[in-house]
């Protein structure tokens, strides 16, 4: 079976086609019919993203909701979340049940079964009541979901067999546990896949060249080489780059400072090239207006296809898309003989 991590991922890629598949049938969320939304799935997402309670009692009903709600806005993270906490959850309770199962009712659990079925640590941690990894790194040792080793589990079978004896397991509790891993998985992947695929998507419509972090080796800096989320048209040719971030309020200057410095890092080294910060999340004002000081573009993932626009208008000779030139070096400090203080001409006062 899947880790919760990876069914996860294929949730969220999943409702991201259907996402896109809802934005081309009805023009970008401008002409909503039934036909578009035949399909249960894309009536959840819709919903969602409006803001409207879900599920709803009918199609015909959704539809009319919709049209008393069309100056509202679509939340796209919002809509595309709610389909995968939908189904990751409904996977969360096969989990449980298996745990259930192999330790009769969370009475007894064998070495073997936690070794062999490593996938299910979610909800032995959830059911033992262990709230961080760190703590449970602290007391088991080294394990993950994909890989538990024998002494790791037996560990983890000393420590569930003695806590069975004294505590009962309630199946909310637990459950609501294992929820709050899965908000943090899916925070992730909005930002990994969701808007990433949204940037994508944009520059390929526009025909845009591209490679994507994974797909090269590193952008030339004056500091260091590294990757950008995204490098137009290629790494060896470098001409813009775009770094998606989703942050919150919290940590919205330690991101800002992290993403300028990558940004002086290159156009420093490469003076010519555009570069764009996708900023999603809940960024302060200072940290987005600070970012706009270095990179060239500033927006949010609804504005992907401008900066696909933007993009090839540079590509095309258009200088004017560029704002910043950014002249950073570094040089060794070269010192000849003579310019040595002799030591026994320094006069101490």
């Amino acid at each position: 079976m899947e880790t919760l991590y990876q069914e996860a991922t294929r949730n969220m890629n999943e409702a991201i086609h259907h996402y896109f598949y809802i934005v081309e049938k009805t023009n970008n969320f401008q002409n909503i019919t039934m036909e578009a939304l035949i399909d249960e799935s894309y009536q959840q997402i819709v919903a969602v993203g409006k803001g409207l309670s879900w599920p709803v009692e009918s199609l015909e009903t959704l539809i009319q909701d919709l049209q008393r709600v069309e100056a509202v806005p679509f939340d796209v993270e919002m809509g595309v979340s709610s389909y995968v906490y939908q189904k990751s959850r409904e996977y969360i309770e096969i989990l449980f049940t298996e745990a259930d199962k192999i330790s009769d009712g969370f009475t007894h659990v064998e070495e073997n079964d936690i070794k062999e079925a490593s996938y299910l640590l979610p909800v032995w941690q959830a059911v033992l009541n262990i709230g961080s990894k760190g703590s449970l790194k602290k007391i088991f040792g080294t394990t993950t979901d994909s890989h538990i080793s024998k002494p790791s589990a037996k560990k983890i079978v000393d420590y569930a067999n003695s806590y069975f004896g004294d505590h009962s397991v309630v199946k909310d509790a637990v459950l609501q546990r294992i929820d709050t891993t899965l908000e943090g998985i899916v925070r992730d992947l909005v930002g990994r896949l969701l808007f990433e695929s949204i940037v994508e998507k944009a520059l390929k419509k526009y025909k845009v060249p591209f490679m994507r972090e994974s797909e090269y080796s590193g952008i030339k800096g004056v500091v260091y080489n590294f990757r950008a989320d995204f490098v137009i048209p290629n790494s060896d040719n470098p001409l813009a780059f775009i770094e998606v971030r989703k942050s919150s309020a919290r940590h919205a200057s330690l991101y800002a400072k992290d993403k300028m410095f990558s940004a002086i890092n290159w156009k420093g080294n490469n003076p010519n090239m555009l570069g764009i910060v996708i900023a999603e999340g809940d960024w302060t004002s200072e940290s987005l207006k600070a970012m706009s000081k270095v990179f060239d573009y500033v927006v949010p993932a609804s504005s992907s296809e401008k900066v696909a626009q933007f993009i090839q208008k540079y590509l095309e000779g258009d200088s004017s898309m560029l704002k910043w030139i950014i002249n950073f070096s570094i040089s060794e400090n070269l010192i000849d003989d003579s310019m040595i203080a002799d030591p026994s001409s320094r006069t101490i006062q």
